[in-house]
């Protein structure tokens, strides 16, 4: 019964936490449009789920990375569930983009209860408001799926932490090979965990840190050895992806200035939830004139704060970088900012009276704002995120050319990704830039056309602002 009471009172902070979520996110969350890259994964789990192309050679378009070796196919797989079971709508890969989230944000929970802290929705609400964290959940990146793995992983380890369990370590390894098998060598980061508990808390001896640390390691790279030695495909599509992707993006490819770049990023991402630390701190001090509350969990939120480092601090290493890469690093910032400030709330809900008119009031109003949230993703699904003239284009133009055709395009648009990204995701549509092969259908950009046009096709007219759609005569 103390549990139930436990949980009732804490639901209207959830909701509360889940509406401020919904607000930010309303307008994009069911929109249409999404971010280039999410849009090419959507494309290739799409295929996937429809038997063009395998788990472990994936595909895009006919001409264009008809073997997508960009990243490993984990993520690719579990999405192609949700085509096989859902079909084909543009809300799909939205959906799945927010159950990641909601996946993770159980995961973090999780974590929190296993450290005996209360308040849960704490870590959960200062995740949330990271901004990057928010534009992934709509945006359907493969950083989404990972951070599922990773945080599995540091709650598997903790599990057995506790119980000394052996079997937990097995487990958080293992979830460390599925990190992998989604976003390749980044996953690794939590390897440095037991470190971090040792060198922070003590509470282990060396050679237990040592143990730990060597099974998380064996636990992760057995597993993708054995699939190495045991199938050829794998091999053969794992080292495709390190030639063309890692390897490739440290010698050549060039995203920024500087290599200290993804950290002043990630600066700029954790700025709103520590400032509210700091801030919570800074009042805690001059309602007690001490910083004593500080002390006991100054080093476990170093433990998380540090982990969550070494998943941004290798990303320096090459010039070819973005703030979505350290998206899982995230919940540990959250949680060990959370650790930080958690003696100062728990304080204040100590003496909170539950019955009184104040709660009562709160508890509406976080539902309140729970169901607008709601009301208003659902309001703006019919609004365009980015790319509107093309999306309407594309949607004009899909009612018309067949299923699985390859049209032609003049050659200045081949380096238009989205177009490619829109046409092969939503109606297997390949662009052919070759002008000679003749397509049956042929898309020229408005600032392209000309009056030389090949005779050979008629314009089909369609209510387009940006394309133009032709139809090769037949003779």
């Amino acid at each position: 019964m103390k549990r139930l009471s436990e949980i009732y009172r804490a639901l209207p902070f959830y909701f509360f936490v889940g509406g401020v979520f919904l607000i930010i996110v309303c307008q994009n969350i069911f929109s249409n449009g999404m971010f280039l890259d999410g849009l090419i994964y959507s494309a290739v789990s799409k295929n996937l789920s429809n038997g063009i192309g395998t788990f472990w050679n994936l595909h895009f378009t006919e001409t264009f990375m008809s073997d997508f070796h960009e990243h490993p196919p984990l993520a690719f797989g579990l999405q192609s569930i949700f085509f096989t079971f859902f079909g084909e709508s543009r809300f799909v890969d939205k959906a799945y983009s927010i159950f990641t989230v909601i996946i993770v944000a159980f995961i973090i929970v999780k974590i929190w209860q296993i450290l005996n802290y209360k308040h849960g929705w704490l870590p959960l609400f200062l995740w949330l408001i990271t901004p990057t964290v928010f534009w992934s959940s709509y945006n359907n990146l493969l950083e989404n799926t990972l951070t599922i793995f990773t945080s599995l992983s540091i709650l598997f380890y903790l599990k057995g932490y506790a119980s000394r369990n052996y079997l937990f370590i097995v487990l958080s390894g293992i979830m460390l090979t599925l990190g992998f098998l989604t976003k390749g060598f980044v996953a690794f980061f939590p390897w440095t965990f037991p470190f971090l508990l040792w060198i922070f808390l003590k509470r282990n001896s060396f050679g237990r840190m040592i143990l730990d640390s060597t099974g998380l390691m064996i636990f992760s790279l057995l597993p993708l050895l054995l699939l190495i030695l045991m199938f050829p495909v794998v091999k053969e599509s794992l080292f495709k992806y390190i030639n063309n992707q890692v390897i490739g993006s440290i010698k050549s490819v060039v995203t920024v200035d500087s290599r200290i770049d993804i950290v002043k990023r990630l600066c700029s991402e954790v700025i709103f939830p520590a400032a509210l630390g700091i801030i919570f701190l800074l009042w805690g001090w001059l309602r007690t004139s001490t910083t004593l509350f500080l002390r006991d969990n100054s080093r476990k939120s170093l433990v998380f704060v540090s982990l969550g480092l070494t998943g941004v601090l290798p990303i320096m290493i090459s010039l070819k970088q973005s703030g979505f890469y350290i998206l899982s690093t995230y919940p540990f910032f959250a949680i060990g900012i959370s650790i930080m400030i958690y003696p100062l709330l728990d304080s204040l809900f100590i003496k909170m009276n539950y019955e009184s008119k104040g709660f009562v009031m709160f508890k509406w109003i976080a539902y309140g704002l729970f169901i607008s949230g709601l009301i208003l993703s659902i309001t703006f699904s019919d609004h365009f995120s980015r790319d509107k003239n093309k999306i309407r284009d594309m949607d004009t133009i899909l009612t018309v050319v067949p299923r699985g055709s390859i049209i032609n395009i003049k050659p200045e648009m081949f380096t238009d990704w989205a177009l490619h990204a829109y046409l092969g995701r939503f109606k297997d549509i390949s662009l052919d830039p070759d002008l000679k092969t003749g397509r049956e259908y042929l898309l020229i950009k408005n600032e392209y056309y000309s009056d030389t046009l090949n005779k050979n096709y008629s314009i089909v007219n369609l209510n387009t602002e940006d394309f133009k759609l032709f139809k090769k005569i037949s003779r």
